[in-house]
């Protein structure tokens, strides 16, 4: 959805062939800005001027403004929301409600000039021969260059100092002063349509605010949701398009469209494959890059005419599901998230990732000759499952021994108790201890042995680990089983602080943690 426009402009469907200058009147500032308008514009499309907009508060540099374009039959210029006189740098210019005014805000001629000598600057009378530029004394001689220069002993210079005009003056009417010094009279247009009248009042305006205007970008915003336009046209990592540039055809675009789905889709498909949180973090940050460059990509282009909005829409959802994935990767890294599917499962309920899949059924809609295709990497809408094994479900297990590990879980979630012997990297026994439960491991074989353990949600026996709210920890000490003619060794094991208990624990990588 585009942001509220702050001004809108109607131009002539006869204008959309081709690119169209018009100049609109801020009414929060008074400032004129001369507008590109782009070829192909759609009805209800709209500009992006940044950083000219309102103060919405004190302190705080302008925002951007919005232009939204009407195409209406025999239109010309923009229509402000509320009318505000412009400014000058000499101060308001009154509404050209009456009678031409004086120079810098004089009282409006009323009736022709008074006979007599003219009238000096400011309405001050010459009682003698002309006085030179604001008031310098009577010229004398020849008359004075611009600004108190050497006086002109030939034919008058050009503008801005240029070489003297070997030919006769432009024809039109004369022009005021220039608030930054003097500037070339815009030539009068040849006759035409209006359209050429428009540009050669336009070029006037761009003479007085070109150190102000023709430095700021015009955004082409084609009803895109408002928010951080991390990549709106042009304001994005790419700088955005051309607003002047040609729209792509739909092949060049349907091409383009294969090209995220794969980037981002070989992306998508290695998090699915993520086994512990370290893995899912890692591939979290490789689908975060291929989006933004996507993004990028598609910030720089001017999508087919038809299809303009629902470019914007897919914009808009891959940013929302950069966000979505940076905090999916703060879960990882918290133990939230621990595999893979339950990392895609999260972000298949993700506001964004809906936001992706309308943005994707409106391009395969929005052209009856050309169903754009795009989106394909976006896992389907999955509920969390809380999967679980029975109390004293062995994994792996070692009966040739007569030492015993009672187990006790008190906590709130169920377990895994991997046993592993000195020197060895995987667990001679492994058994599920649901929270609250219980279990004697009989059959231990004598040796010595470290104990590692892992907590949390969801079991997947594929991967034989949690899905979600996972840890990782082992006891720091070891536990010696043996065995004589008469005895043999029992150790007990709590999950949980226990008053009296004298082990500890300390938290494990996941990536060390033997399975």
């Amino acid at each position: 959805m585009a942001p509220t426009p702050d001004l809108i402009i109607d131009i002539d469907p006869s204008e959309v062939g081709s690119e169209t200058v018009r100049t609109v009147t801020l009414p929060w500032s008074g400032q004129s800005v001369p507008v590109r308008i782009p070829a192909g514009m759609t009805d209800g499309a709209v500009l992006q001027l940044p950083g000219l907009g309102p103060v919405t508060a004190p302190g705080e540099s302008p925002r951007d403004a919005y232009l939204q374009v009407r195409l209406v039959p025999g239109a010309a210029g923009a229509v402000p929301p509320t009318p505000v006189p412009p400014t000058t740098p000499f101060g308001a210019v009154p509404p050209a409600s009456g009678p031409p005014a004086g120079p810098y805000g004089a009282p409006p001629m009323s009736a022709p000039p008074a006979s007599g000598p003219p009238a000096g600057p400011y309405g001050a009378p010459m009682s003698g021969p002309p006085a030179g530029p604001y008031g310098a004394p009577p010229m004398s001689g020849p008359p004075a260059g611009p600004y108190g220069a050497p006086p002109m002993s030939g034919p008058p210079a050009g503008a801005y100092g240029g070489p003297p005009m070997s030919g006769p003056p432009a024809s039109g009417p004369p022009m005021g002063p220039a608030p930054f010094g003097p500037y070339p009279p815009v030539p009068a247009p040849s006759g035409g349509s209006g359209r050429g009248k428009i540009l050669a009042i336009v070029g006037g305006a761009v003479a007085v605010v070109l150190l102000v205007v023709l430095a700021v970008p015009v955004l082409l915003w084609l009803n895109r949701d408002s928010g951080d336009p991390k990549n709106t046209a042009g304001s994005g990592p790419a700088g955005g398009a051309s607003p002047s540039a040609a729209p792509m055809s739909p092949p060049e675009y349907q091409a383009l469209l294969a090209s995220v789905d794969k980037s981002v889709g070989d992306a998508f498909g290695k998090l699915g494959g993520a086994k512990n949180p370290k893995a899912v973090g890692s591939a979290v940050d490789g689908i975060e890059s291929a989006i933004e460059q996507q993004i990028e990509a598609l910030s720089r282009v001017v999508p087919p005419p038809n299809v303009a909005t629902a470019h914007a829409d897919l914009l808009s959802g891959l940013e929302g599901l950069s966000d979505s994935l940076a905090e999916t990767g703060s879960a990882a890294g918290a133990g939230e998230v621990c595999l893979g599917y339950s990392a895609l499962a999260r972000l298949s309920r993700e506001a964004a990732a809906e936001d992706v899949r309308a943005a994707q059924q409106a391009l395969a809609t929005a052209d009856p000759a050309q169903a754009y295709q795009v989106g394909k990497f976006v896992p389907k809408k999955t509920s969390d499952t809380n999967r679980r094994l029975s109390n004293g479900k062995f994994l792996k297990r070692n009966r040739s021994g007569l030492g015993e590990l009672k187990i006790e879980n008190g906590g709130s979630t169920d377990a895994v108790i991997n046993v592993v012997r000195n020197g060895s990297k995987s667990a001679a026994i492994s058994v599920y201890v649901r929270a609250k439960g219980k279990i004697t491991v009989g059959g231990v074989r004598d040796g010595t042995y470290r104990i590692y353990m892992t907590g949390g949600k969801d079991w997947d026996g594929k991967a034989k680990a949690f899905g979600r709210d996972c840890n990782f920890q082992r006891f720091e000490d070891s536990f010696k089983f043996s065995t004589t003619s008469s005895q043999y060794t029992i150790w007990t094991i709590t999950l949980t602080p226990t008053a009296g208990g004298n082990a500890r624990t300390s938290d494990v990588d996941p990536g060390d943690f033997p399975g």
